[in-house]
């Protein structure tokens, strides 16, 4: 099951969606909430259920672990993440790194453990051996967009890791935000498209003369409400940090142009 908690995410997102999983025993994965009612109802939920073995992580991100400490201290429950996160959170007790391809069976489910990274470097996904089913932290979104920020994103392994998913294979996905979306491959299949389409965009603003991002986002991103362009800024730098990368374009003191 899965108990949406108030969050402080990006909009039009209000909640992050702490999923529950196992009968009797169960882990929680991405107690988001930092604020107070929304940890104790989640504690309540849980003791109605059974009882905690484990917290689990998707990334780093503060509005999936905004409440992770607070649960562990109400339950005793011990926090798992990638090693990675680990080491993005070193005030954090992580108790134990989880590794790519590593099974955690609770309360009648087995979920395998998929390193994901892109959107942030030790993402997980959390995948049910039984039906494919798979907890997609912010790997997709069922409302709103993901965010790919090259302060800590990387465009390239992103998709990379969006095409791992399909390749599972991958049933529904569970997504942080919004509802469950029944066609997990389909969604999957979307997401690559839609970053390639802007990635053409992307390189089709780019010219023989250096242009800013401000300016090279107000072309790429013309079908994009002008309000979001400062979001949609930090997406397009991961779009021109794969074109470098690609040997396509390159970044200048006085700009991006084409190579």
């Amino acid at each position: 099951m899965s108990v949406a908690l108030r969050t402080p995410t990006l909009p039009p997102a209000a909640h992050t969606a702490c999923y529950l999983v196992g009968a009797g025993e169960m882990v929680a994965v991405d107690p988001g909430s930092p604020f107070p009612d929304q940890q104790a109802a989640l504690v309540e939920v849980i003791r109605e259920r059974g009882e905690l073995v484990a917290i689990l992580l998707t990334h780093h991100h503060g509005d999936h672990l905004g409440g992770a400490q607070a649960l562990a201290a109400a339950t005793g429950a011990p926090i798992w993440a990638h090693a990675a996160t680990a080491d993005e959170l070193p005030a954090m007790p992580i108790a134990r790194r989880l590794v790519d391809g590593e099974v955690i069976e609770v309360g009648g489910r087995a979920l395998r453990a998929v390193h994901t990274p892109g959107h942030a470097v030790g993402h997980l996904c959390y995948r049910d051996e039984a039906t494919a089913a798979t907890l997609a932290g912010d790997m997709v979104a069922g409302l709103g967009t993901i965010l790919i920020d090259p302060s800590g994103g990387h465009m390239a392994t992103y998709l990379a890791s969006l095409e791992r998913m399909i390749a599972l294979p991958t049933g529904a996905l569970l997504p942080a935000h919004g509802p469950v979306i029944a066609d997990g491959p389909g969604k999957l299949r979307e997401y690559i498209a839609h970053r390639s389409m802007r990635e053409r965009r992307v390189r089709d603003a780019l010219g023989s003369a250096p242009r800013s991002a401000a300016e090279l986002c107000a072309v790429a991103y013309a079908d994009t409400p002008s309000f979001l362009w400062p979001l949609a800024e930090r997406s397009l730098l991961a779009h021109l940090v794969k074109l470098v990368e690609d040997g396509v374009a390159v970044d200048d003191a006085s700009g991006w142009r084409l190579l």
